[in-house]
């Protein structure tokens, strides 16, 4: 009775070991920067100037003329409020603490404007990125891919983002020499 338990721990031991080796083969991991690939493409390097002119010619005007109107509604409001009837004291107070509101809490609104800009400029780019991608995905049969600063150091060969240059025509920059 004991060797045949022993023989059949055996046997289990070299089937769980068969399936872990198969699953382990099965499993293909690779890497990829988005952002990297998005950098290389051409007419991203006026990206930034770009966005650099919006926040100055658009959030920042838009600011100022905020700030001018409030004051503004602000001086007729506390000029006009003794002879204006309470409901409408009330409502343009209302709305001027809206306004307030904005303006005290204005660099979280730029922020979420220049995000949407951003988006609006580079989307187009990283669809395209997005999708070369996932055909080298697909081609090189990968089971996990992730983001390239997730591990400390990575195979070359695992790192996707030569592969989806290449597929895009984009050239790599040598790394700069130590």
């Amino acid at each position: 009775m004991k060797k045949v338990m022993l023989g059949l721990m055996l046997v289990m031991t070299m089937c769980v070991a068969a399936t872990t080796e198969t699953v382990a083969q099965a499993m293909k991991i690779g890497t990829f920067d988005l952002e990297n690939i998005v950098s290389l493409m051409p007419g991203t390097d006026k990206i930034d100037s770009m966005l650099q002119s919006f926040m100055k010619d658009s959030v920042n005007a838009e600011y100022e003329l905020r700030v001018e109107e409030f004051n503004r509604n602000d001086s007729i409001l506390r000029a006009d409020s003794a002879k204006m009837p309470l409901k409408l004291y009330n409502e343009r107070k209302g709305k001027l603490f809206q306004e307030f509101y904005l303006l005290q809490n204005w660099q979280e609104y730029s922020q979420n404007m220049y995000q949407n800009k951003q988006q609006e400029l580079v989307g187009p780019y990283a669809q395209k990125a997005i999708e070369a991608f996932r055909k080298v995905v697909a081609e090189g049969k990968y089971t996990h891919v992730f983001k390239a600063d997730v591990f400390y150091e990575v195979p070359i060969a695992d790192n996707l983002v030569p592969i989806v240059a290449k597929k895009l025509g984009l050239k790599i920059p040598d790394p700069p020499k130590q």
